[in-house]
């Protein structure tokens, strides 16, 4: 999905009736919900998808402007992924400070396992795992904040 046709799709929602919208197409899943504060209606993307890692020469053209969801890394073999952040707010690991977190490192995933939750405008966004595979790294820690495309995990993809 180009981004002109994402921002056109943040429009018609923001114009109408509806709270909450998920789209998937061509393995790209998105999830668009509006802000409850009467405040700010703009709707906050939640999900985005995972591609693997592309070498300089075979990365995105500049006329491509959809965001990539993984980053070049030539130290990483092929089957690792960067899980990116889909959205702006504050990473936590766990659903509570106590409570164990959502994965852990070597921990095998399936794709919609919970990887963490991203609270953004007070709003708590349930981030899940696009892919089945392996938890190799974990990037950031709980309660960091996060920016749109960091790197919060790193996965290597089940062959």
């Amino acid at each position: 999905m180009q981004i002109k046709e994402l921002e056109e799709l943040i429009q018609l929602i923001e114009r109408s009736e509806i709270e909450e919208f998920e789209l998937e197409r061509s393995g790209t899943k998105i999830k668009i919900r509006k802000a409850r504060s009467d405040e700010d209606k703009r709707p906050i993307v939640v999900s985005a998808p995972l591609t693997p890692y592309t070498s300089a020469e075979t990365g995105a053209s500049p006329a491509d402007t959809s965001p990539p969801a993984v980053e070049t890394s030539p130290d990483l073999d092929e089957s690792l992924y960067l899980f990116k952040a889909p959205i702006v707010g504050t990473c936590y690991l766990s659903s509570k400070p106590d409570a164990p977190p959502f994965v852990e490192t070597g921990q095998q995933i399936q794709e919609g396992t919970v990887l963490c939750i991203i609270e953004a405008m007070k709003i708590f966004n349930q981030i899940d795992s696009d892919i089945a595979g392996e938890v190799v790294r974990i990037l950031v820690e709980s309660g960091q904040p996060v920016e749109y495309g960091e790197a919060l995990f790193e996965l290597r993809l089940n062959a």
